[in-house]
């Protein structure tokens, strides 16, 4: 299981991962590898380039969320015995996973970032009836699926997800391990935010 809530110190945690030194996402991973809510590999790197399976994305987002209530899995290519059968039931019982239309959750499978941004807004409970305008406006504009783009703008519209300098939200493209992590981290303090009162 590549996640988990071993508690690992600030110090050590970091000490780990000399990858992430001077990378853009380095304070978002560097706060929850302090938490000791993710960790990275047994050869000791976090890899935040590598892509993200579905079943990494849940468990990651369950670890941060603390989510801990179940409910009964019954998709078909979930299994009691397989590793993230719990974290699945979790996503299901929290109301943020409801799996495809031929009642598979695709848990192996690489997330795109589509499906990141629309797994954000059920996570966060925001309303995405609103207008696409903020999807539409992106230059690949057209590779998003019509399901995803009330998803894509309202996760953009709340800046939990941002598209790239050159214009593009590149929808079809699969998440990293640090794009999943900081969109999860926006949604967190979205969710928690921190209220600073003058002293």
């Amino acid at each position: 299981v590549t996640f988990c809530l071993t508690f690992l110190s600030g110090g050590q945690a970091l000490a780990q991962h000399q990858e992430l030194q001077g990378y853009w996402a380095e304070t978002q991973i560097g706060y929850w590898l302090e938490k000791g809510v993710i960790k990275g590999y047994p050869d000791g790197s976090f890899a935040p380039d590598k892509y993200i399976t579905r079943a990494e994305f849940i468990t990651m987002t369950n670890n941060i969320f603390s989510l801990q209530g179940q409910q009964e899995v019954s998709f078909s290519d979930v299994s009691a015995g397989d590793w993230f059968y719990g974290e699945v039931a979790k996503a299901t019982a929290a109301g943020y996973l409801t799996g495809y239309k031929d009642n598979t959750v695709r848990p192996k499978q690489w997330i795109t970032r589509e499906e990141v941004a629309v797994l954000l807004c059920r996570l966060s409970k925001l309303n995405t009836d609103g207008s696409n305008a903020p999807a539409s406006s992106f230059l690949d504009a057209a590779d998003i699926s019509s399901w995803a783009n009330p998803g894509i703008a309202t996760a953009v519209q709340y800046r939990l997800m941002n598209g790239y300098p050159d214009g593009t939200f590149r929808p079809q493209d699969f998440a990293t391990r640090a794009e999943a992590l900081v969109a999860l981290d926006k949604v967190f303090w979205y969710i928690n935010p921190v209220l600073i009162t003058p002293m």
